[in-house]
């Protein structure tokens, strides 16, 4: 197979070559953490909307999404407000497999809307 490149002219990611060729992970996978780390920093998306950019489904996603999480490139941090006492999960992607940390910082404070 020959493979032809093109320069980026615009909205381009570049990514490291190591991810590309982790061949722990199905395609699928490398493909949603590829998508993911184009995206910048503080990005919010959900599975829908993941499944909705391509044509594998929302099942395929899910399951891509709990394999990054085993291979130590996701990790979802459930976190509990203290005023409202509900539940928030939020996901951070890494390049590399296990170099989360504990979480960082205090939760983010809730503020509900007014009725």
């Amino acid at each position: 197979m020959r493979v032809h490149r093109t320069a980026p002219l615009r909205a381009f990611a570049a990514l490291a070559g190591f991810l590309c060729r982790e061949y722990r992970l199905s395609w699928a996978a490398a493909g949603v953490l590829a998508y993911l780390l184009s995206l910048p920093n503080g990005s919010w998306i959900t599975e829908r909307m993941l499944a909705a950019r391509r044509r594998e489904g929302c099942m395929t996603v899910v399951a891509s999404l709990r394999e990054l999480e085993e291979r130590g490139h996701l990790r979802r941090v459930v976190r509990r407000d203290p005023v409202t006492r509900q539940y928030s999960t939020t996901c951070e992607v890494s390049e590399r497999p296990c170099e989360f940390g504990p979480p960082r910082g205090e939760p983010r404070e809730f503020h509900p809307a007014a009725a």
